[in-house]
């Protein structure tokens, strides 16, 4: 057996340490060749959620996705700020690029739709909770319900305050010009709604004299509502139904004559009704009589304060 020397020690360990910078630079090698291209890749807006045609896109509809620079396609739109404020023209699947045909023009709306014979007709809600708190979205039915402004007048027909239901399963057109659901005010909305003529005749003058309010209706389209005389018109005393005040009864009035002195008396339900507050002839209610002192009118009445009334115009004696 040969004995280990200090030059054969030294060959094996440089034979060793050269076999495993070969084994790493071949592995390098190989590494590199199965290494896959670099590919560049870009973030684009895309829908979060599947948009219908309608919707007005904000901020809360749009997020972010990264495509390769070979997939951009002409028409796609590449930054969130020529998408926000846009109404969806094609419904825009979630998790795909937008694209300009895909959205109507900015500042341009869809065309609005309503039933053959329907009228559109917007009214101003000034608190969320008229419109059962948002909860309400286009296409549903609701009760449209006007409380008259001057319902606490002291007119008895109102009988201390009056609300009524105008019309019954009314469908909502919009909602602050937005045909899907979408954010709402707390105060400050507007709702569309789509009305016969005779109620658009109707929903014009309410919301002009009253405060309007929508019950959610379940049931679906109504059939009807306030009817008025004339579809072509509306008077308020038709929508509110109320019946004209009765005339007064024409006073009585008497006239009895003292000589040359006339007088006239009137009267109402038994009491005097000719003579005012401040007047020393005023008879209250509340007092007993129901006759007082006549109205006098006399063109030649005496000024002599000490000459009967009932002597006027009679000749003088003969002075003795």
């Amino acid at each position: 057996m040969k004995s280990l020397t200090p030059a054969r020690i030294t060959l094996m360990m440089l034979v060793v340490v050269g076999g495993l910078i070969a084994a790493y630079v071949a592995k390098g090698l190989l590494a590199t060749e199965q290494a896959a291209p670099e590919v560049e890749m870009r973030n684009v807006p895309m829908a979060i959620a599947d948009l219908p045609p309608g919707t007005v896109v904000t901020e809360a509809h749009v997020g972010a996705g990264r495509i390769t620079e070979s997939e951009i396609q002409p028409g796609m739109l590449l930054n969130e700020r020529a998408i926000i404020g846009r109404v969806v023209k094609e419904t825009i699947p979630a998790a795909t690029p937008i694209t300009s045909t895909q959205l109507y023009q900015p500042g341009e709306r869809p065309p609005l739709k309503v039933g053959p014979g329907m009228r559109a007709v917007s009214v101003s809600l000034s608190a969320v909770v008229d419109m059962v708190d948002g909860l309400v979205k286009p296409g549903e039915f609701v009760d449209i319900h006007m409380t008259p402004n001057n319902a606490d007048s002291g007119d008895r027909r109102f009988r201390g305050g009056l609300t009524l239901t105008l019309f019954k399963g009314v469908k909502v057109i919009a909602i602050n010009r937005n045909i899907q659901q979408g954010d709402v005010d707390r105060v400050g909305n507007s709702v569309t709604l789509e009305l016969t003529p005779e109620q658009a005749n109707i929903m014009i003058l309410a919301r002009d004299r009253g405060d309007i309010t929508m019950s959610f209706n379940p049931e679906g389209k109504g059939t009807g509502g306030v009817a008025v005389s004339s579809e072509n018109r509306a008077t308020l005393d038709e929508i509110l139904g109320l019946k004209p005040l009765p005339k007064p009864t024409p006073p009585l009035v008497t006239e009895s004559y003292r000589g040359s002195l006339r007088e006239t008396t009137s009267f109402r339900d038994g009491k005097r009704s000719d003579l005012s507050p401040g007047n020393d002839d005023y008879i209250s209610d509340d007092d007993d009589q129901t006759l007082g002192t006549s109205s006098r009118n006399s063109d030649d009445r005496s000024t002599n304060p000490t000459t009967d009334p009932a002597d006027a115009g009679r000749p003088e004696p003969p002075s003795a």
